[in-house]
């Protein structure tokens, strides 16, 4: 039993400035045949998942391409048919198939095409045929559409956001399309997408609506007849009409149980809607509350929402940190975070590490994001910013690459450290470890992200803020001017009927 496993993978922020081209995958992970085993087979992503789940199933797995950067800007026409095309191409050329496993992410745009994993879906279709199983795994954050579901015979999405489950729904979705070749089950999927947004502050699974949103997913997975449940949270920054929360029901040959599960499902969740919406405090309000905080020696981690390098953000917001030095937060190890900031990097290189250097950070991307900081420093370490995570952490991934870094001990307590990768956020704590960096030790970390920094920094906080801040991924969805999307959509349209 052949099986071909290939993925481009991305979380389009339509409202990011920085376009995704070519070059942004060919530098971060742009992976073909052996090389995806070597990053992957020991880490804890979706691949992984398919590499387990061929010794467990005993298939053999051809990973034929992997292509991934962090979340940013719109993918332009070029990336998307170089990408595309070699994805196709090797398809092709590498078969017969007995199946297809396709890691996507379900939020996917590019220039050319509003729902690019729907169309790449329906490429690998076309190539293919209708009689060979093809089975997607997509990232809960993703913006199911029918025509997703329309050219696969099953969509397994992650349940747990921060994602800690990427290799459990690749065995899921592996499973399924085994038991499909064998002809042991018949998938069958339905979609319902629900015409509302889930905040991005209130999109973690382990508490809350959200958790009572996966707990109604976990009762459907136990009916009979049911192969698969999946709930779209959906990514609110992108600006496709293919935006919102879905649910999608596998069931075996049975379209309408199918549909009743995802419809009751989706009635269940709609009369969340209103808990479901941004309720986190000011950026004001977010220092304040850290400065007030006792010491009882851990850190209060603020995220930094405006900012979430996980949804696009551009990583060098400073509205925090200007907030914390109007505020007066100040003493040894009084705040730790990270800006990227290349020139900044470079000053600090040339500089020499010991040399004590003034120079403005952060906000060098656009007016979103706040002004550039003047800091006066001492350059404490320059690395190179790879390093491994082997827990578990967001997304699974074990070899990261913040490209050459430094850190920067200022007069103030402060230290910060600058990167030159810019779509990696604070989603593992061995970032900081690695340059000899203890985040427990300070009073005050702030993590660029919203939900994703949660599975890194829950064991060390003695409190998770989620700040209202400014940027590209505000929790205030009305800061933004949206063209495409669908309407009503609640609570864009208060009056939104289902």
């Amino acid at each position: 039993m052949r099986i071909a496993a290939l993925g481009f993978h991305h979380e389009t922020n339509t409202f990011q400035s920085v376009k995704t081209d070519y070059d942004a995958f060919a530098g971060y992970e742009f992976l073909r045949g052996d090389e995806i085993a070597d990053q992957h087979l020991t880490a804890k992503t979706s691949f992984s998942g398919y590499f387990r789940a061929a010794e467990k199933f005993e298939f053999d797995l051809v990973p034929l391409l992997w292509a991934f950067t962090g979340p940013t800007g719109t993918i332009t026409k070029d990336a998307f048919d170089r990408i595309t095309g070699e994805m196709i191409d090797l398809l092709k050329e590498n078969g017969p198939w007995d199946g297809v496993l396709l890691a996507q992410h379900g939020a996917a745009v590019s220039e050319e095409y509003s729902d690019m994993d729907g169309e790449i879906a329906r490429r690998v279709r076309q190539v293919v045929g209708p009689d060979i199983p093809v089975v997607m795994t997509l990232d809960l954050h993703s913006n199911i559409s029918h025509e997703q579901a329309s050219n696969t015979d099953a969509i397994v999405a992650f349940r747990t956001n921060p994602h800690l489950d990427a290799v459990e729904r690749a065995v899921e979705a592996s499973d399924i399309l085994v038991r499909t070749i064998r002809g042991e089950v018949r998938p069958v999927q339905h979609l319902v997408q629900v015409p509302m947004i889930i905040n991005i502050v209130k999109q973690p699974t382990a508490f809350g609506p959200m958790k009572e949103i996966i707990d109604d997913v976990n009762d459907v997975l136990q009916q009979n007849g049911i192969l698969s449940v999946s709930c779209g949270q959906g990514f609110p920054y992108a600006d496709v009409t293919q935006m919102g929360v879905s649910f999608l029901v596998i069931s075996d040959g049975d379209m309408d149980l199918a549909e009743q599960h995802a419809k009751w499902l989706a009635r269940r969740a709609w009369d969340r809607r209103v808990e479901l919406q941004n309720d986190s405090p000011s950026i004001q309000e977010s220092i304040s509350r850290a400065i007030a905080a006792p010491s009882d020696g851990k850190p209060t981690i603020i995220m930094d929402v405006g900012d979430n390098v996980g949804g696009g953000g551009t990583a060098d917001s400073t509205h925090l940190l200007a907030e914390a030095i109007d505020q007066r937060l100040n003493g040894e190890n009084s705040l730790l975070m990270s800006l990227f900031d290349p020139d900044g990097v470079q000053l600090c290189i040339s500089a020499g590490i010991g040399s004590t250097i003034t120079l403005k950070v952060g906000a060098n991307t656009d007016d979103l994001h706040g002004d550039p900081i003047e800091i006066r420093g001492y350059v404490r370490v320059i690395t190179d910013g790879k390093f491994e995570e082997s827990g578990s952490v967001h997304g699974g991934m074990r070899f990261w690459d913040y490209g050459p870094s430094v850190a920067l001990d200022t007069e103030d307590g402060y230290t910060i450290v600058l990167h030159t990768v810019r779509g990696v956020g604070n989603m593992s704590r061995q970032q900081y470890y690695y340059m000899g960096i203890f985040p427990e030790k300070y009073r005050l970390v702030i993590c660029k992200g919203t939900v994703s920094p949660r599975a890194a920094y829950e064991p060390i906080a003695r409190e998770i803020i989620v700040s209202d801040s400014p940027g590209v991924t505000s929790a205030n969805m009305e800061s933004f001017s949206f063209v495409n999307r669908r309407k009503p959509l609640y609570p864009l349209e208060a009056d939104t009927k289902f």
